[in-house]
């Protein structure tokens, strides 16, 4: 009896593990992406990367120390520099941004003096064409890190990191919080 139902045994968990592993949506082409979907699946995790491999490397001249850099550590960083040009090249290309998918709260989302998303929207609807304009210019900030990185060249790569947040600041105050540009024009602190 036990030959006769082995076979059905065997195919119904066959049959119960395929059914059971979840259904995963096929990745989104990059002109399907909201701004929060670049920023936090993209352009933020090798923002990350950069700044975890440089700040490893940080000497007391906030330069690289070559000494502190493995091979594996330049071609990673090269890598991250990379990736981040071509997301930021991706995002510059996109026609009609949206800010986030449904459902998905943004960073300080209901906090007050927090941007909305509608506010955001408005802001990047006023200006468009400075918006692709700054994702360029991160495009071409972190073109320049990969090869920096890829050339081993310290000095040139520490710049380019501790520049770095300044390039994507100088988006997000446009962008997501344009009036505190006035409190920092006010504090005498340089804009780019």
């Amino acid at each position: 009896m036990y030959r006769k139902f082995a076979p059905l045994l065997v195919a119904t968990a066959c049959l119960a593990a395929c059914s059971s592993e979840p259904k995963q949506a096929p990745p989104k082409k990059s002109g399907d992406l909201t701004l929060f979907e670049f920023m936090t699946q993209r352009i933020d995790k090798d923002a990350d990367t950069i700044w975890s491999i440089g700040n490893k490397a940080i000497d007391n001249n906030a330069s690289i120390d070559p000494t502190k850099m493995s091979d594996q550590d330049w071609h990673a960083l090269a890598e991250a520099a990379t990736t981040m040009s071509k997301d930021a090249r991706a995002l510059a290309a996109v026609d009609k941004l949206k800010v986030k998918p449904a459902g998905v709260t943004i960073a300080d989302e209901g906090t007050p003096g927090a941007p909305t998303t509608d506010q955001i929207e408005g802001h990047i609807g006023r200006d468009h064409d400075l918006f692709r304009s700054l994702a360029q210019t991160l495009g071409n900030h972190a073109e320049e890190l990969a090869t920096a990185a890829s050339t081993k060249n310290a000095g040139s790569a520490a710049r380019l990191i501790n520049e770095l947040d300044g390039v994507c600041e100088s988006c997000h105050l446009e962008f997501w919080y344009p009036e505190q540009k006035a409190l920092i024009k006010k504090m005498n602190i340089p804009l780019k």
